[in-house]
């Protein structure tokens, strides 16, 4: 219980002090003083206005709808009416608004958070390519905490469009191959392009696609011979519509440095090769008198901790101050150098000791193919088109990531298992393609749901983590109910997280039996109706444990574990370890690489200024070959530019990044003294941060620009990057108990999806002053009333 004024309690001390004094005074009526007590503080109470919070269920007949409607520029690929239909085809039924979002950019995210008040129902007609403002999937998630429910319409192109971009660091080091990735996107029907790379004005690359998919990577090596700045340019010329030709043409500015020295502690092995190639290597045996500010990065290669604590403080503030630390390990190191609760450890990314890694998450989607699903749900949209939308949705889920393995069965009158892949971004795209192939079989409406969960049961057999299994059928089960129960029994006995979704339109009592099925096995059911899926998957933590005996296991493969990272961006990594430290990442650390048995391999973080990286196995004389040959090793090359940062010597240096057209750049300049610098033949302000001098340049023309010797590239607006409906964000939008449709859809479904969700529970404040009120009017009353009875008593004796 609380209470609004809370300063009102202090009058109870006066009360009670006068009470205590009244008490003690001789010939006096203590019942009547104790009553007349509790009776004002009963009343001092109320008054403070005392409360509790209640909840209760809020249905909204006519809920608050708001339609944003996407009118910029990107959003011209569609058919920019639909928000405004929709609006007139929903206003007549419910309250609706109708806003826009205009302009060269789109700031989505800062609109839903405009509107998004409890009970809200905001729709949003959009490509959800966001980018200015605050993010939208911060956006959703937050409106959600609010109480506000995010919808999308799901956008068709009208036209085609095709745009390029070169994705790749800027600062590099000369002689060193790099290999930059060229992305062509693409929206609407299938076009031939000619692709044409040019560095310093000299042809590149060049290529005749033909392209459908929205998304096609080309990588790009590419070596520059000489220090200082260069030029790359992609353009592509297309065949047939090209809506916006804005984005045909990308320009990126690299800047080659010397060789950065690099401090290596170690033997001859496959990973010093490695580092003699890219870097000047710089060997010692001891750290005793190194100059570590000289180097760019320090490399500790299987070293004890007792050899290495002497030095933990200097290596420390290294670190600290923006310097680099890679430790490698071996049969000296980590786990087995004695470094848990050392001073070395507290530097590092990892905890020496083992972590109980229970596997990732294995995820089976069991999808209903069975005849029935052949029949429509509404409109034009079959159960079929349904499930395997809703299917999608969990391979697209953002928080799905390598460590997690996916799998789909498709059931019928039989069980066909379509694939259990890791959950790359490779394999979703190829399950994502096999879910859209399932179709309903032909013939009768038999739904043997048992051989379905009896794939899901063999599939996960031999799985280690946590087991999910998503059963997404229209529950039209008229046969074997009985060997479903058994087969969903084994499941969760078997300590699978069981989950039944049955899709439909109109009320859930059309079949009840799946909902039966769960509640006799203990599986989790919901009707969900046409809505979207609301199954969190929340990252796995990593459990500390004591430490085991060796595995038993001889060989380990190897799986790149966060994909969005600078380090495995792009990468792809086969084989495997022989051997490997046992280690645990800490909080705030990002295990990159790991076996497949969950252990990491390489994993990095930021220490103050500085980063640090653990590559938690050996230098390849052993246990770790394969990590140190093609293509594995650049996986080492990016581990160590990644520490490098800026390969260019310290010294006065200018940094300023690659920009967009409308948004404000930024360029830095580390010297001594105020910089007389110009940008584009007009002098720079620079403000001064620190030992830094800050300007803001602000491009008007795409093209590459000339600051002192070292240069940006200025590209086409941010609004023609990200071309076609995003679907990831769309997924994200599900995710969070809203809903995408098409647009005819939309106007059927779109309104039972909001009027479904209009229903809630919430939590506001009750008074719950009444009771002391009442309290306090029943002890005066009796008080007095048994007083006046005392009286007439006595009188009439």
């Amino acid at each position: 219980m609380n209470v609004q004024e809370p300063l009102l309690l202090l009058l109870l001390s006066p009360v009670f002090l006068l009470g205590f004094y009244m008490l003690r005074r001789p010939a006096v009526n203590k019942t009547l003083i104790l009553s007349r007590m509790v009776a004002i503080s009963l009343l001092i109470i109320a008054l403070s206005n005392p409360f509790v919070i209640a909840s209760h269920t809020i249905r909204d007949d006519t809920p608050q709808v708001t339609v944003i409607a996407d009118k910029t520029i990107s959003c011209d690929l569609f058919d920019t009416s639909q928000g405004k239909n929709l609006q007139e085809y929903l206003k007549t039924r419910t309250p609706t608004k109708y806003k826009e979002v205009t302009g060269i950019k789109t700031a989505l995210g800062d609109e839903i958070l405009k509107n998004s008040a409890s009970g809200e129902h905001i729709v949003l007609v959009s490509d959800l390519n966001n980018n200015h403002g605050v993010d939208l999937g911060d956006a959703v998630i937050l409106a959600r905490r609010e109480g506000a429910h995010i919808y999308a319409v799901e956008q068709t192109p009208i036209h085609t469009d095709t745009g390029v971009e070169i994705a790749g660091s800027k600062n590099i080091i000369v002689g060193n191959e790099n290999t930059y990735h060229v992305i062509i996107r693409h929206v609407g029907e299938e076009i031939t392009h000619t692709l044409t790379v040019k560095a310093d004005g000299n042809t590149l690359y060049t290529e005749v696609i033909t392209q459908s998919e929205h998304e096609k990577i080309i990588p790009l090596p590419y070596t520059p011979q000489n220090e200082g700045a260069h030029r790359l340019t992609a353009t592509i010329a297309t065949e047939g519509e090209d809506r916006f030709k804005l984005n045909n043409v990308f320009y990126k500015s690299v800047f080659a440095a010397p060789k950065p020295r690099v401090l290596y502690t170690g033997s001859d092995s496959p990973l010093k090769t490695v580092l003699a190639e890219l870097y000047d290597l710089n060997e010692t045996t001891t750290l005793d008198g190194a100059k570590l500010e000289d180097y760019k990065v320090v490399i500790i290669e299987n070293k004890g901790a007792k050899s290495l604590n002497p030095h933990a403080q200097k290596l420390k503030g290294y670190t600290a101050n923006g310097g680099a630390l890679l430790v490698v390990g071996g049969d000296n190191s980590f786990d087995r150098g004695e470094y848990n609760n050392s001073d070395i450890e507290k530097i590092l990314p990892v905890l020496s000791k083992p972590s109980k890694y229970k596997g990732g998450r294995n995820v089976v989607i069991v999808i209903d193919a069975s005849g029935s699903t052949d029949a429509i749900l509404y409109k034009d949209i079959k159960f079929i088109g349904q499930i395997d939308a809703l299917a999608q949705s969990i391979v697209n889920n953002r928080n799905i990531g390598a460590d997690t393995k996916i799998g789909v069965i498709a059931f019928g009158s039989s069980a066909e298992e379509i694939g259990f892949l890791s959950a790359t971004s490779e394999n979703k795209m190829i399950l994502n393609k096999k879910i859209a192939n399932i179709g309903p079989e032909g013939g009768g409406i038999l739904t043997n749901m048992d051989q379905g969960l009896k794939a899901a049961q063999e599939m996960l057999k031999e799985a280690s983590g946590v087991k999910i299994v998503i059963v997404l059928s229209d529950g039209y089960i008229r046969e074997n109910k009985n060997k479903i129960e058994t087969a969903a029994k084994e499941l969760v006995d078997d300590g699978t997280n069981l989950y039944f979704r049955q899709i439909g339109y109109g009320k859930e009592e059309t079949f009840i039996t799946m909902g039966d099925i769960a509640e006799t096995t203990g599986a989790d059911y919901e009707y969900i109706g046409t809505k979207g899926l609301n199954i969190q998957f929340e990252p796995l933590p990593e459990v500390p444990e004591e430490e085991e005996e060796e595995e038993t296991l001889h060989q380990f493969g190897l799986i790149i574990t966060d994909s969005e990272h600078f380090i495995t961006r792009y990468q792809n990594v086969s084989g495997d370890l022989t051997g490997y430290n046992d280690i645990t990442p800490k909080i705030g650390a990002r295990r990159l690489v790991a076996i497949t048995i969950g252990k990491p391999v390489i994993t990095v973080w930021n220490f103050g200024l500085g980063r640090t990286a653990a590559i938690s196995t050996d230098n390849g004389n052993k246990w770790a070959s394969v990590l140190y040959a093609e293509p594995n090793s650049k996986l080492i090359s990016s581990t160590v530019n990644w520490l490098i940062g800026d390969p260019r010597p310290a010294g006065d240096t200018i940094t300023a990044p690659d920009t967009w057209l409308g948004t404000p750049g930024r360029v830095t300049i580390k010297t001594t003294s105020i910089p007389d610098v110009s940008f584009d033949n007009k002098p720079l302000s620079f403000t001064k941060e620190g030992n830094h001098y800050t300007a803001a340049i602000d491009p008007k023309k795409d093209g590459f620009y000339n600051i002192a010797g070292y240069e940006i590239a200025a590209n086409y607006p941010l609004e023609y990057r990200e071309i076609g409906f995003n679907e990831e964000m769309g997924a994200h939008i599900e995710e969070y108990n809203g809903a995408v449709r098409n647009f005819e859809e939309a106007k059927t479904l779109l309104l039972g999806d909001i009027k479904a969700n209009s229903v809630r529970v919430v939590d506001e404040p009750a008074s719950a002053k009444m009771p002391f009120i009442i309290a306090s009017l029943i002890i005066f009353l009796g008080e007095v009333i048994l007083r006046r009875l005392r009286q007439r008593k006595i009188a009439t004796a």
